[in-house]
């Protein structure tokens, strides 16, 4: 079983993430580079990557609302790429929250972001959307973009 690094602040090697591959290919739904949502549990403890049922929860609603119920390997490697890094990963995953497309985060898109951002960061939990706008929207304009979505989170992450 491979265990990932205790202290997140270290990434994971190309021998682990390989390692995490051949575990993803092993598990019981998978075909064509994907694996269905109901693996992940399965694939989390497999791969000794021990969270939360609620963590567990979370991961599985991102996939399903954002992968049709299916877990990629190739987007899951961009993320445990980049795994260590609580930021790097909100900022990574927050263009796929602009569900719409529209190039700005909605009070809708705004909750769904906000519970991945809560699971790696508790105290972001009482985040209101009006308090977001106000901090994040620097050009005034009344929306919150992307990229000012992205730069907020930098800033809020201790």
């Amino acid at each position: 079983m491979l265990r990932p690094p205790r202290d997140f602040s270290k990434a994971y090697t190309e021998e682990e993430l390989d390692e995490v591959k051949a575990i993803f290919r092993t598990m019981p739904s998978y075909k064509d580079g994907h694996i269905s949502t109901t693996d992940n549990t399965l694939l989390c403890a497999s791969i000794g990557y021990e969270r939360t049922p609620e963590q567990l929860n979370a991961y599985v609603q991102y996939w399903n609302k954002n992968f049709g119920g299916m877990i990629p390997l190739d987007e899951l490697m961009k993320v445990f790429r980049i795994i260590h890094n609580t930021v790097e990963v909100t900022i990574n995953r927050t263009e796929a929250y602009d569900t719409d497309g529209d190039g700005f985060i909605s009070a809708n898109e705004f909750a769904e972001l906000i519970k991945l951002v809560v699971i790696h960061e508790p105290k972001l939990r009482d985040v209101s959307y009006e308090e977001f706008v106000k901090e994040a929207d620097k050009n005034l304009d009344g929306k919150v973009s992307v990229d000012e979505c992205r730069a907020w989170i930098q800033k809020r992450f201790p």
